[in-house]
């Protein structure tokens, strides 16, 4: 059993399927590294909304840019605040 498997079962998630439909990582409040979007709905300094597979997410903060958007990856540069699935 590999990692992420050990813990999807630790929070009671045991069938979940072999390939997540986005993957997102947050580096301190500074920059965040998400995967598999789709496209970008709408984007403004303090709002950035990504389109996902199944739905989308919202970034808030404050000073927000897009560094990178190639091939399904974005990474999201500026004071991150919250994220939200929508």
């Amino acid at each position: 059993m590999g990692f992420i498997d050990e813990i999807l079962k630790s929070v009671g998630v045991e069938n979940f399927p072999a390939q997540p439909c986005f993957k997102v990582m947050i580096f301190g409040d500074s920059a965040g590294y998400f995967e598999n979007v789709t496209g970008i709905k709408y984007y403004t300094p303090e709002e950035i909304s990504l389109c996902i597979k199944k739905g989308g997410i919202t970034v808030r903060g404050e000073n927000l840019f897009i560094k990178k958007y190639c091939a399904g990856d974005v990474v999201i540069c500026g004071k991150i605040t919250s994220l939200e699935r929508v």
